[in-house]
């Protein structure tokens, strides 16, 4: 009995250890005026590389274990659009972002690309 009863326990606790150790994933939204065009090469660890497209229809992705991330973009010509990345393995890529918060807003018909990668220590 207190065989079962140990490994129904440890059973019930295995999801929880597991959640836990799980990091959270790189996340980039786009949001603005329609028209706008994102395209984002995105290298995970342990993976290949893969290639995003964001648009009006489609403003966001997320992945697990980024290391490096590559985006050229093209805003929308009827307003502007912000860009913002939450990620606990790259650094924030904009310049002009707060210190509590990832993103930049592009002007109208904005063109750029920016480059991240993982900080090494």
């Amino acid at each position: 009995m207190k065989t079962r009863l140990f490994l129904v326990a440890s059973l019930a606790t295995a999801p929880a250890f597991a959640a836990d150790q799980a990091p959270a994933p790189t996340v980039m939204t786009v949001s603005g005026e329609q028209g706008f065009d994102v395209k984002c090469h995105v290298w995970p660890r342990g993976g290949d590389e893969s290639v995003r497209f964001l648009d009006k229809s489609r403003n966001s992705f997320s992945v697990n274990g980024v290391w490096r991330l590559e985006c050229e973009y093209k805003g929308s010509s009827r307003g502007p659009i912000t860009i913002s990345l939450t990620s606990p393995t790259l650094p924030c890529p904009f310049k002009d972002a707060a210190p509590d918060a990832c993103m930049t807003t592009l002007r109208k018909g904005g063109v750029g690309s920016f480059e991240v990668r993982e900080k090494r220590s």
